[in-house]
């Protein structure tokens, strides 16, 4: 099952929950700036949600207006002890679809 995020704020969101239906043997992540002109900086990292977090950060990068992202190596993690998160830096717009 495809998951799809469409995201246009500076924001932290959780693209997969810890222990929800959404499971982490995830093969790919695509993430696309479809801003004509703002570039975006997106951090994709595991947090397990604990008052003192672990965290693991996956990728933080820098992506151009129009330009994408694709992880597909090592991105599969156990769904039952992390969140998947992603942080934004701008208002750009991007989508992110996890496979």
């Amino acid at each position: 099952m495809a998951i799809y995020k469409n995201i246009s704020s500076i924001t932290t969101t959780t693209l997969i929950e810890k222990g929800g239906v959404a499971s982490g043997k995830i093969k790919k992540v695509t993430i696309v700036n479809h801003d004509n002109s703002d570039l975006v900086i997106v951090k994709l990292y595991l947090h397990d949600g604990a008052g003192s977090p672990t965290i693991y950060t996956i990728a933080e990068v820098t992506i151009p207006p129009l330009a994408t992202l694709v992880l597909s190596d090592n991105v599969a993690f156990r769904s039952e002890d992390f969140n998947l998160k992603l942080d934004t830096s701008t208002t750009a717009e991007i989508t992110v679809i996890i496979k």
